[in-house]
This record gives structure tokens, sequence and C-alpha cells, in this order.
């Protein structure tokens, strides 16, 4: 870590008025550079570019269960949405997002719902389905294919640690020691069901049955494509604390009534993950491994959830891998991080649940697709301030709570009201407007792409779809404005 001035920073990062007036003689600001592995090695073949891919989660439904943790359905369930409600979200996030490649995982799809029957993944869950299908697989199946006309890959959220005792697969499990023992034989609880051996179900050929199998009844090599849930290479055990709470303590080995050690199982997770490659099928996990675990599954996964730690960003580049659900720290924000719609959904389908989405979604993802075309330099803090700096003249910046997103000096980002280029729309001649709060009149530096001279065409962008709004003409580069709160427009310049 090198210690620098603040007037050498400034120069560094191509700032102009943002921190003006601060104190020359006692700021001083934390520059680390980015070290990522030069002898970084993919194992798999990645199908989807996550950086440039709009991922979520949609919850389906939630099974029930008695007590405090879960060993078996109780025969409740609680639905959000079905197979139909999923497509028409679907629809409205391709509006919103305006055709951006998207990857769509479905939650609570299986049996009565979220966690409901693990290892077995093999039946439908009738709640979710359409009136004129014979099942839940059939709905499944049209949705995965309907969601293909809204640039969306749809697959499925799983789980590959956990065992219930209601499983059609328990009996079996359980008679070949996969569920995992304590040092006496007996049966060992974990946080969510019974643990189980990686080791001893890729030994005896389970977990490949388990994965054939669901890739019979569902086409999830068509969507090239599937999320594993809680892949933990520890079993989180429910400790109570001296307090009368409950706490979650990891221990390994998974069994250890079995002689496989904690290395052991890592490799057995690593097997699936390959095996799932040579099916054609990326794996995302539910988190990227922290502390000693921390690049365990390097080169075998591009994308996990709660990507997050500011050490993360420098050691790996966006290509290696990337994720989302770091919206709660300022280095995602600086970094960018993706939007997990997962719980807007879960609140409803209407205007509201749309209209958070959209914000989220211009304050998130798009910052996030945008930053990951670039490489990550170095970043910096220091009281009040942090900023990254990128390839391109580009970097972002919090300075008392105030956020900016610059490329050289033009302002892409202040705060959340949104300049920015949509490139994956192509030529480089689209960009997207967006304010949360909304401006009578502002001024906005339009990118190199665009003419010192001319006109483009306004487009509102909502849920059903974007509207011409008329026509704005553009003078030195530059476009003079206003928004109303949470409007999101589209501006397009086309040659005469």
């Amino acid at each position: 870590m090198k210690s620098m001035k603040f007037i050498t920073c400034l120069l560094l990062l191509g700032l102009t008025n943002t921190l003006i007036g601060a104190k020359e003689s006692t700021l001083k600001l934390d520059t680390v550079y980015a070290d990522f592995n030069k002898d970084f090695k993919m194992y798999v073949t990645p199908r989807h570019d996550y950086t440039k891919t709009y991922v979520t989660k949609l919850f389906m439904c939630s099974s029930g269960f008695d007590g405090r943790f879960k060993r078996r359905d109780n025969g409740s369930q609680k639905l959000y949405m079905n197979c139909e409600q999923a497509l028409e979200i679907i629809k409205g996030m391709d509006e919103i997002t305006m055709g951006m490649p998207k990857v769509v995982y479905l939650v609570g799809w299986q049996y009565l719902g979220h966690d409901s029957k693990y290892p077995a993944f093999f039946e439908g869950n009738e709640a979710i389905k359409r009136p004129q299908d014979s099942n839940a697989l059939e709905s499944l199946k049209w949705l995965m294919a309907e969601a293909k006309k809204y640039n969306t890959s749809v697959s499925v959220h799983i789980n590959m640690i956990d065992a219930y005792e209601d499983s059609p697969l328990w009996d079996k499990y359980v008679a070949n020691n996969v569920i995992a023992r304590t040092e006496t034989g007996a049966l060992r609880g974990g946080e969510w069901g019974y643990p189980i051996s990686y080791a001893q179900e890729w030994k005896l050929g389970f977990i490949q049955e388990r994965i054939d199998k669901l890739c019979e009844i569902l086409p999830i090599q068509e969507a090239g494509t599937i999320h594993i849930d809680a892949y933990h290479s520890a079993v989180p055990n429910p400790i109570k604390k001296e307090n009368g709470e409950w706490g979650i303590e990891m221990q390994s080995p998974i069994s250890p009534f079995l002689d496989f050690t904690q290395e052991d199982e890592i490799k057995a997770q690593r097997n699936i993950i390959k095996y799932f490659d040579s099916k054609g099928i990326d794996v995302t996990t539910e988190g990227v491994p922290q502390g000693k675990l921390l690049g365990i599954f390097d080169g075998y996964q591009t994308m996990g959830w709660w990507f997050k730690g500011e050490d993360l960003y420098l050691k790996y580049t966006a290509n290696q891998i990337c994720g989302g659900c770091d919206h709660y720290s300022d280095w995602g924000k600086l970094f960018g991080t993706n939007l997990n719609a997962e719980q807007i959904f879960m609140k409803g389908h209407g205007s509201d649940t749309f209209a958070e989405f959209k914000m989220k979604f211009c304050t998130m993802t798009l910052i996030f697709n945008y930053l990951n075309r670039f490489d990550r330099l170095y970043r910096v803090e220091g009281e009040n301030y942090k900023a990254v700096q990128f390839s391109n003249g580009v970097h972002t910046e919090l300075f008392n709570g105030r956020f900016i997103l610059r490329k050289g000096k033009t302002i892409l980002v202040e705060d959340n009201d949104v300049c920015i280029p949509a490139q994956w729309l192509g030529e480089n001649k689209n960009l997207i407007l967006y304010s949360e709060k909304g401006y009578k009149k502002r001024t906005w530096k339009l990118p190199d792409s665009f003419p010192e001279e001319g006109s483009v065409t306004l487009y509102e962008v909502t849920e059903n779809g974007k509207k011409r709004i008329g026509v704005k003409k553009i003078s030195n580069q530059k476009i003079t404005i206003g928004l109303k709160a949470n409007e999101m427009l589209l501006v397009e310049f086309k040659k005469q």
C-alpha cells in the first residue's frame, strides 16, 4: 500500500473540481494497484459473458416448514408467481433493459418450492404451472422457450449440499453414507436440512445421476447456465451462543465419519462444475469463497452473487469473475455491481415494482455493464473519499457521499442522475438518460461518438416499451434537457 499526497492523486485521476478546497497539507490518500494473477487459467468454457449480461433470480414459491431448522416440508407453500406471471416480468424487464442479454434463475420451481425435498430435483412445483399444461415441467419448458424471444436465458436455482427427510432420495443417501455423519456415526444436521458429502456422492456416481436426470427433464443445456445455492465447502452448523441467540459456525470436514478431507470435498465440487461444463452448462454460485478458501473455484466460475470485498476487485478481472449484491458497500458502487431483482418482484408484478426495478437497473446494472468494459487499474482511499481508476480515462469517486462516474472530464453519472452510453445497442450512438428525483434543466456533455451539432430522437422507456416523445437539438456536443422523477429516456442519434 502506497501513501500519496492529495494533489498528486488529483492529477493521476484527472479530477477537476471535485476536491478543490480540501486541505492539501493534511489529507493523504492510500493507493492500491491491481495485482491480477498472471497465471490465472480457465478450466471451463463460459457460455455467457456475465460482465455484459443482466443476471437475476425470480422467486416463484417457498415451501413451509415447522420449527427453527428445516428438516422436512409441512405441506404448506407461499406462491409469489407462476410461469405465466414470470414471463410477463421477463417481458417488462426486457423492455426496460432494451434487449440487454439476460439470465434469469427460477427459485422454488420444484416440489413445494424453495428448499423442498433436496437432494431430489426431478419434479416441478404444480403451483406454478399454467392451466393448459398437464404438469409444471411442461410449463417450465414453455417459459424457458418463450423467454428466448425477450433476450433471456431462463434456468433454475438448485442446491447440491442439503438433504431433507422427506426427499425421494433420503433412504438411498442415508444407506450409502452420502448424508454427513459425526465421528460416532450419527446424522449431522446443518442450518438447513442435513449436509451431503460431495466427495462420497461423486465417488458413488450419484451426483452424475442427479445432473443427468435434471438435464433430461428440463432443457438446461439450451440455457447454458445453472445456479447453485449455498455451495459451501464446509457445514454451516447452528450454534447456540451464551446469550441464547443462535449463530452459524462453518465446520469441516463435512462428514467426519468418512475419510474425506476438506480438500477432497473441494475437489469433488470442482468435478461437479466440470461435469456441468462437459454438458455445455456454466455454474454460477450464491457467493465467492472468502478467507482461507478464497480462490478455490478460480477458473471454474465466472459469476457469483455476494461478490464483495474490495480486494476481490483488484485480484480478479471482470472477465475472470464478476458478480452482484455488493450495493451495500462503497466499493461495490465504485467498481460496479449487478442488481438482483428477486426481492423486488416478490412484492408483486405491477407498475410500482417495475418502477423500482427501473430505478435500480439504471443506477446499478447500467453502471456495472459500462465499467466492466474497462480494465481496473487502482483504487484510492482517504478521509470521506474513495475512487477507482479504470483504463481509457474512466474513473469513479465518492466524496462526502457524492457519487461521480466520469470518462475524462465528461460526467456520465452524478449520484442517481445518469447519462451513460448504451453500448449493447450497437454503434455507440445510443445513451440512457435517467434521474431518480428529476430536474427541470440540465446540460450533459455527450460521448465523443456523438457529433458536435445535429439532433437526437428521444424515447421514454417503461416496462410497456419505448415511446417516441420528440427530437432534441444538440450543440457543441451537448444536450440540455429536463427529466421527471424516475424517468428513463433512450437518446438515439442516426445519420440523416
